[in-house]
């Protein structure tokens, strides 16, 4: 089993230590692939947010950027060139309905089961949860069923601590904890653990909130 590192979201600045613990865990001399399918082109072209994370990861050694915005018909072998699979913020159900749809969902699990490395920001954290009926959507699609990668637990991204009476009634109800991640806070997930990599988390179950270590 690989990990996931999963940001809250928010400024290149704020998820500093998030990328260089990416950078830190790979092959920097095999390229990364950025998928930003999650983001609106009409509002920032594909090509500025590639442009933009290049901006961020060359600095830190990565050599080079490969950007997919086509899922069709990918396999497992292409993914495994890969050191590390990143996925950026925008509409989690958008970017559910392209992982879903064109079947990128079975390949994205077998390269993590083989040992792989994703990193997702915002939606492209998100996804990776047990649920995402909290998130609003921005377009009219179907409702998908997210990754459910993080030990059963929901994601809230871009978390204020003024959410906190909102997030118990939410997880009170429920079996299934959130995990909830500030502008820069992020977590390491393995097959046995979600561990802090930068700033605080918090885990809210039973309508209660406590902090993650």
């Amino acid at each position: 089993m690989g990990s996931l590192i999963l940001s809250g979201g928010g400024s290149a600045e704020q998820n500093a230590r998030a990328h260089e613990f990416l950078v830190g865990s790979i092959e920097k001399d095999r390229p990364i692939l950025y998928i930003p399918l999650a983001g609106d082109p009409n509002y920032r072209s594909y090509h500025t947010s590639v442009d933009y994370i290049k901006s961020i990861l060359e600095p830190l050694g990565v050599k080079e950027v490969t950007m997919w915005t086509d899922l069709n018909g990918r396999t497992i072998n292409e993914l495994q060139s890969f050191s590390a699979i990143y996925f950026s913020g925008g509409s989690t159900f958008t970017l559910l309905n392209e992982i879903k749809n064109s079947g990128f969902d079975k390949i994205l699990i077998r390269y993590l089961k083989a040992g792989g490395t994703i990193y997702g920001q915002s939606a492209g954290a998100i996804i990776f949860g047990s649920d995402v009926s909290h998130t609003p959507k921005e377009k009219d699609l179907p409702g998908c069923e997210p990754l459910n990668l993080i030990h059963n637990s929901r994601l809230w991204c871009h978390y204020d601590n003024v959410e906190d009476e909102l997030l118990c009634a939410y997880s009170e109800d429920s079996n299934t904890p959130f995990i909830a991640l500030p502008d820069g806070g992020a977590i390491h997930v393995t097959e046995t653990q979600s561990q802090v990599i930068s700033k605080k988390a918090y885990v809210f179950k039973g309508g209660k909130k406590t902090e993650l270590i």
